[in-house]
């Protein structure tokens, strides 16, 4: 077929001669129920054309394509073009034809009409080697991609096909959903409609396709095709961008092959990386920005979304001497070297050695990572979290140590006026690590440098009084942003040995309970009575004494279960027998035969006897205890005789 030719075809059209695969480089499968749904409209919605009985065409998408040559085609397969069939790469239009072919799968195996089944087998879905059961489908990924297997044996439901050990990413899981949508819409129409479906398909859905030539490079027209479905990343227009770059380079054919290569086999790896988290895919342009972080010094405390593009598309242009080497950086710092065979090497390398790690962080099994996390969420601690899982690999002992001493900071900045560590720091050390500009050895020794920065107790007492005036709320312990964080670590130190009641992979369900309810005077009017029995207080001091007694850290507790919303203003005696089923910290608290002013004032003071332990230097006495639960002397419980 002539080069750029374009031809406005059907999809018998399309399919005729053909076999179409996915190239292994690109993006999965990714379309969700609004393109479907856009797609199942359009379909239905379509209008007879009344002077002729048949459809209006629907214009429904371009196909880029670019025909395969025989030696790359799997020598299983090349009978089918051996018999003047041609295999083509979808250069763009996966989506929509992804979508197409499920959608016709599962038309087929509940259309009324059994001979045409097979028929519609054979224009579709997969073409059979002298009558045997081999099938060539006509639409896959490539042999190489994971993906294939899935979709074959899943999709297609071919259980010849085996499956692999790890097979399930966001992009199986799109292909899983799509196949539930699209078979829960046919299955509720009658015979009658799905004839009709397949009559609008065949015959009113028309394609515009393209064929690319082979003298043009197919990075550079799917960079510059407009995707109707999803918007490309940053991620996948810097792939393209290099194997175009990697085009143009003045080396060997077969060195541009390798090279190619390389950056295939890189960004098939970070894909797969990122698409099996089982919450869903980690954001691709949010893991490139963290890797440039890496290698490229940005103006701020880590390369945002849109810094990150405009970066990473001066490390690989034309004229790469015009920028410096540090983003936003004076001229002075060092440009940009220009775009050579090893600088698209180490890249593309090095981001394909990062993205394990990168996941890692995420579904670590390292309790201590996870803990740190729940602290610190930020991008630059990911980075340096990350980083330090990569140098695990040679210096485990050493590793181990920066993670724990990043724990013990992570805590220690959760504490107002305690703050020993800003952001910039975390990404910082870790450029440093990865350009082995720093060490391990010395970077725990600037860890320690943090922690055993003097503590600030009377600022961070301060500060915690400051939470009981504060106007959009005086909840006192309960803004504290680390209370949970503390209260699940107390309760491990209540554990001890014994098996826990709570885990910290529950972190996010578990709730905290108010053990004096805030709205006390159904069940409680007594023990606020006695609280503040005997105190001299104004109106306003009066509302500030009860803020304070309901929101004082000795007053909460994590609880198990769905306790919350059973327990709410019961009283004492109704909590504290449900209490002594519940967590360790329950557990204590129902120890107490009654539950007021002062048994909220001692648990306080032990609780805070433990923060101590957590915190390198911490030192309160008694009336800075009292001070910081209680906020002045005329607000503490008076002593019971």
């Amino acid at each position: 077929m002539a080069n750029n030719e374009t031809n406005d075809l059907r999809l018998a059209q399309v399919f005729a001669t053909k076999a179409f695969r996915i190239p292994d480089h690109q993006r999965g499968y990714a379309w969700g129920v609004r393109q479907w749904n856009d797609l199942w409209e359009d379909i239905w919605d379509i209008n007879e054309d009344t002077s002729t009985g048949d459809y209006q065409p629907h214009f429904t998408g371009t196909i880029c394509l670019k025909e395969i040559s025989r030696h790359i085609i799997p020598e299983e397969e090349r009978w089918f073009k051996d018999k003047g069939n041609s295999f083509y790469a979808v250069v763009d239009g996966q989506q929509r034809l992804t979508t197409l072919e499920i959608m016709i799968f599962e038309l087929i195996k509940s259309y009324p009409d059994e001979e045409e089944k097979l028929e519609l087998q054979n224009t579709f879905l997969f073409k059979s080697r002298n009558s045997t059961n081999t099938r060539l489908y006509l639409f896959s990924y490539g042999k190489k991609d994971k993906n294939r297997a899935f979709l074959l044996n899943r999709i297609f439901e071919d259980t010849t096909v085996v499956l692999p050990t790890e097979f399930v990413n966001v992009y199986t899981n799109n292909l899983k959903k799509a196949k539930e949508w699209f078979c829960e819409k046919i299955n509720m129409l009658s015979d009658e409609q799905k004839i009709d479906l397949l009559h609008r398909i065949q015959t009113a859905l028309v394609f515009d396709i393209k064929y690319i030539s082979n003298s043009v490079s197919e990075q550079a027209v799917f960079e510059t095709m407009n995707n109707r479905g999803k918007p490309l990343s940053i991620l996948e227009k810097l792939k393209n961008r290099l194997l175009f770059l990697t085009a143009k380079l003045s080396c060997q054919f077969e060195d541009k092959i390798i090279l190619s290569g390389y950056i295939n086999e890189a960004w098939r790896k970070v894909y797969d990386y990122l698409g099996k988290n089982p919450e869903g895919m980690l954001d691709e342009d949010d893991f490139l920005s963290a890797h440039l972080t890496l290698i490229r010094k940005p103006k701020e405390t880590s390369f945002s979304i849109q810094a990150a593009e405009e970066k990473v598309f001066q490390m690989f242009c034309n004229r790469t001497q015009n920028y410096t080497l540090d983003y936003g950086a004076e001229d002075s710092a060092g440009r940009e070297p220009v775009v050579d065979y090893k600088k698209i090497e180490d890249y593309v390398l090095d981001i394909a050695e990062f993205v394990p790690y990168w996941y890692e962080v995420y579904n670590s099994l390292d309790e201590r990572i996870r803990k740190i996390r729940i602290l610190n969420d930020s991008k630059e601690m990911r980075i340096l979290l990350a980083t330090l899982l990569m140098l695990k690999n040679d210096s485990r002992e050493l590793a181990d140590k920066s993670i724990d001493l990043l724990l013990k900071i992570a805590f220690r900045n959760s504490l107002p006026s305690m703050n020993v560590v800003d952001e910039r720091t975390y990404a910082q050390r870790a450029r440093e690590l990865h350009n082995k500009e720093l060490n391990l050895d010395e970077l725990n020794d600037k860890l320690e440098g943090f922690i055993n920065t003097d503590c600030n107790a009377e600022g961070m007492i301060g500060q915690f009084n400051w939470l009981f005036e504060y106007e959009r709320g005086a909840k006192g312990f309960h803004r504290w942003n680390g209370l949970k964080f503390f209260l699940m670590e107390y309760e491990q130190h209540l554990q001890g040995n014994d098996l826990p009641h709570v885990s910290w992979d529950n972190y996010y369900d578990i709730s905290i309970e108010h053990i004096l309810p805030q709205a006390y005077q159904t069940n409680w009017s007594k023990v606020m009575d006695e609280y503040l029995k005997g105190k001299e207080l104004s109106d306003d001091e009066n509302w500030r004494a009860q803020k304070i007694i309901i929101n004082t850290l000795g007053n909460l507790t994590i609880i198990k279960g769905a306790k919350n919303s059973e327990l709410q203003n019961g009283s004492w005696n109704a909590k504290r027998e449900r209490y002594k089923n519940g967590t360790f910290c329950e557990i204590k608290i129902a120890q107490n035969s009654e539950w007021n002013g002062n048994t909220i004032l001692n648990r306080g003071i032990e609780m805070l006897s433990f923060l101590m332990t957590m915190v390198t230097g911490l030192s309160l006495t008694e009336e800075q205890q009292k001070r910081m639960l209680f906020v002045a002397e005329k607000y503490f419980p008076a002593i019971s005789e």
